[in-house]
């Protein structure tokens, strides 16, 4: 694996700190990484984030994770989703120009997992997602980003999964359901036992992460 820092400049130009990692030979795609709520100390060296991008690589496929705006060396300042939606397509952006017209997915964990879902569905490149515990308890008592318009959703082609544990307060296996309702076709993975954070399955998640988006 072969990593290096880049910086991602956003059309409102911001500039963010990322991370890309590519594999060994020619990638076969490229998956963007997207990290938990940066209000609550998410960035893209929370614990699962690095976890992610190596199994992706490990499958021959170039990752990026990046620092929301206001996080770790990012400029800017959180702006409630609205501004990180900006940062998530910026670093989409630079992924494709490193590995043209290659395959493009999204993952993102916690608040992450909202942002990357707006971006996937506004972009056709984009043929895979995986949300990792989206706050769907909570979203109506902390800032984050809405879902993207039924028609929108409806519109899009591509696949997705999200995942939870059993004992996660702010993602339950039964409101997880009803949230990906709104997304055609979308799968489910339920974790037993297995808290928020994924405390004891963090390399398992990346696992089933990695395999989904790169099938």
């Amino acid at each position: 694996m072969r990593t290096r820092s880049v910086t991602i400049t956003t059309t409102d130009d911001v500039r963010l700190e990322g991370r890309l990692a590519m594999p060994d030979g020619d990638p076969r795609g490229g998956v963007v990484i997207c990290h938990p709520h940066p209000q609550f100390g998410g960035s893209m060296s929370s614990s699962l984030v690095p976890v992610i991008q190596r199994a992706v690589v490990a499958r021959g496929w170039a990752a990026l994770r990046f620092n929301f705006r206001g996080a770790g060396r990012s400029e800017g300042r959180y702006e409630r989703g609205t501004g990180e939606l900006k940062d998530a397509a910026a670093a989409v952006e630079l992924l494709a120009q490193e590995i043209g017209d290659l395959p493009l997915a999204i993952a993102g964990w916690s608040f992450g997992s909202l942002v990357a879902l707006a971006v996937a569905v506004s972009d056709p490149r984009i043929r895979a997602y995986a949300g990792i515990a989206p706050p769907v308890v909570m979203r109506h008592s902390v800032d984050l980003p809405p879902l993207p318009p039924p028609e929108r959703l409806a519109a899009w082609t591509g696949r997705a999964v999200g995942i939870c544990g059993t004992t996660d307060p702010y993602c339950t296996p039964k409101a997880l359901e009803e949230w990906l309702g709104h997304i055609p076709g979308a799968q489910m993975q339920i974790f037993d036992g297995e808290d928020h954070f994924f405390s004891t399955s963090k390399g398992e998640l990346a696992e089933t992460v990695a395999d989904f988006l790169v099938a």
